[in-house]
């Protein structure tokens, strides 16, 4: 999978999410130095070399953020190098053995570290140090890298067991002890401040369990939860012990945001989103915490290169709010959601009923997001592929039936601002909900017309290479009257190269996808534009195209044809 990072760090809480992880704009260190204090500013532009799409990006800064976007990680001062030993029988000289001690890997271990169980937290604050000024710090906590052998503790120990068995991950645990320490070091130093926490994939799953692990008296000092493309930890809560009413305490500090087409985000969600046609009247299951459902950016699966697993496809509004669905704002994405939720719940229902391991489970949720065939024969075709194409017909439907809502609902809008009954509030919301639905159409009839262009190239070059290769066959067919020599020199031109300018081709790809960049950009300043619509009223047309040539300047210089 592909790293897709953040559009810009509008939302703080995502900053600090996606800084996280390793190979990531303004990311933090993967092992929390024992001894410096770092700032991070997220109001600052940053200009970051993704490795993965082999190109330069720039991430433009955060605006309206909280201590003006400047945070301080502080260092895990526990941080210490471990050494993994293996006993071995050695033999003596003179006859019989006895037992060697032999080094075999070294790893990072301190408080909010773990690298042999995989665990990774940081903790910042809004100060330099902890002191009584001290009011907000946050610890943010990192989710799973793609599975590798370093990595194996995160999707066998965690992520394979909580999806199959709903386990108290071995991680949270270390989640627990790292917040319960943090809460009582700012009792002593900084008795006047919280501590929000926020994380992504696996790490939702471990601050939540974390949490869970925290007397009432903690829990105080707890703000607020952010967690990012989670599953649901309900099942998983009640098996660690919690009470209905410890559960809906902690649930009272939580706020996920899901992405309806992510597989990891919708798991144990089933029956908690909305209610599909055909449904009984049986209420809605409570999940924990208050759940949002992201407007994507891009409608993808978690396997395409802009994943709807990661960061790239959120949407903010220049406010620092992300873009969600509701019951009266694509309601479609509501039902895609559930959709999936269910399929997903089906699908592990039939791997259960496989007797499949942990091991096994694993690899099937690898397979999962990388959207491999190797290992189909391990847990059975049918499972593997009733869930990969039932997978891409939720997402191809719920495109278009948002089409669908964004061309109902333009003239809807447009109407209701006519009609001159809107006032303050409601009229800048409605007039924020046509800019971002015309920016969303717009940006689906460019797609569309993309993939037109560089099918019907695809498909004229076919056809011409075919129509080379028959003709170079009649052409040999006829070798009865000419002789073999005189047919070659006949074809010597008589090629793809030819009649196929491959630069051309190039460039006219190039500068479609161009322009469907330009029309992300369109579409991003719209959105931005409607968060901000107090200014824009005042000062008209001039915020709006300072505000495009903003976003022009600072996205991504990519997919710029070289004859420009």
């Amino acid at each position: 999978m592909t790293n897709s990072n953040l559009k810009n760090f509008d939302n703080f809480y995502s900053d600090l999410a996606q800084s996280a992880y390793t190979n990531r704009p303004s990311n933090f260190s993967p092992y929390n130095n024992s001894t410096d204090i770092r700032l991070f500013d997220f109001s600052r532009d940053n200009k970051f070399y993704n490795k993965d799409k082999k190109e330069w990006e720039i991430t433009p800064g955060g605006k309206h953020l909280p201590h003006n976007g400047k945070v301080y990680l502080q260092p895990d001062s526990d941080l210490h190098t471990v050494e993994d030993t293996i006993k071995l029988q050695v033999g003596d000289p003179g006859g019989g053995v006895h037992q060697e001690e032999y080094p075999i890997k070294y790893y990072q271990k301190g408080l909010l570290t773990d690298e042999k169980a995989g665990f990774n937290a940081y903790y910042l604050t809004d100060t330099p140090t902890l002191t009584n000024d001290t009011k907000k710090t946050y610890m943010t906590i990192r989710g799973s890298d793609a599975i590798s052998y370093e990595n194996l503790n995160d999707w066998i120990d965690n992520d394979a067991k909580f999806a199959l068995n709903h386990i108290h991950t071995p991680q949270a645990k270390l989640a627990t002890a790292g917040m319960k320490a943090k809460i009582a070091e700012m009792r002593e130093k900084a008795p006047n401040a919280t501590m929000d926490i926020t994380g992504h994939s696996l790490g939702t799953i471990v601050s939540a369990q974390g949490v869970a692990g925290l007397s009432d008296e903690e829990l105080e000092k707890i703000g607020k939860v952010v967690l990012f493309d989670g599953p649901d930890t309900t099942k998983s809560l009640k098996k660690m012990g919690l009470s209905d009413e410890k559960i809906k305490k902690i649930s009272e500090k939580i706020e996920y945001y899901v992405n309806p087409f992510d597989v990891v985000g919708m798991l144990n969600r089933e029956h908690t989103i909305t209610k599909l046609p055909g449904d009984s009247d049986e209420p809605l299951k409570k999940p924990v915490g208050k759940v949002n459902v992201l407007v994507p950016l891009h409608y993808t699966q978690i396997t395409d290169p802009e994943s709807s697993h990661d960061f790239g496809v959120f949407q903010s509004d220049g406010k620092g709010n992300l873009l969600t669905a509701s019951e009266d704002f694509h309601p479609e994405l509501l039902r895609a959601g559930e959709k999936l939720a269910r399929l997903i719940a089906t699908t592990l229902d039939s791997l259960r009923a496989l007797g499949v391991d942990e091991n096994v489970a694993s690899n099937v949720l690898n397979a999962i997001m990388r959207g491999e065939f190797k290992i189909k024969a391990a847990i059975g075709y049918a499972v593997y592929e009733n869930f990969t194409t039932e997978y891409s017909k939720i997402v191809e439907e719920a495109r278009k039936e948002s089409i669908k809502w964004d061309r109902e609902a333009i003239p809807r809008y447009q109407e209701q601002l006519r009609n001159g009954n809107l006032t303050g509030e409601k009229r800048i919301l409605v007039r924020a909900q046509l800019l971002q639905t015309a920016a969303q159409l717009a940006n689906f009839d460019m797609e569309d017309k993309v993939k037109n262009v560089k099918t019907l190239l695809s498909d004229a070059k076919e056809d011409i290479q075919n129509m080379i290769k028959e003709t170079r066959q009649t052409a040999f067919d006829m070798v009865g009257y000419l002789s073999s020599s005189e047919v070659t020199n006949l074809l010597s031109g008589f090629n793809t190269t030819s009649f196929w300018d491959e630069g051309v081709a190039s460039d006219t790809k190039t500068a479609a996808t161009s322009f469907l960049t330009q029309i992300e950009q369109l579409g991003e300043s719209l959105v931005k534009a409607s968060g901000s619509f107090e200014t824009i009223d005042t000062d008209s047309a001039e915020d709006f195209n300072n505000l495009l040539a903003d976003v022009k300047q600072t996205w991504r210089g990519k997919n710029v044809s070289p004859n420009g």
